[in-house]
């Protein structure tokens, strides 16, 4: 198992709304970190991470 790290450094300037920043550690097989950046199309950890999650929230067909 390998301990990530990674922190989204999104900020949107559309009007008065700005997105707050949070910072997020996780504990994930490496193998599974490998195969997400590799499916992802990402180098990084925090790229394949952040693309991922906003997949999955943008996703309307999943059953959470």
């Amino acid at each position: 198992m390998i301990s990530m790290m990674t922190m989204v450094n999104i900020t949107t300037h559309a009007g008065d709304n700005k997105m707050k920043i949070v910072h997020v550690q996780s504990v994930l097989p490496q193998e599974d970190v490998i195969a997400l950046k590799e499916k992802a199309g990402e180098s990084s950890i925090k790229e394949a991470i952040s693309k991922a999650v906003y997949h999955y929230l943008n996703c309307n067909n999943e059953v959470i």
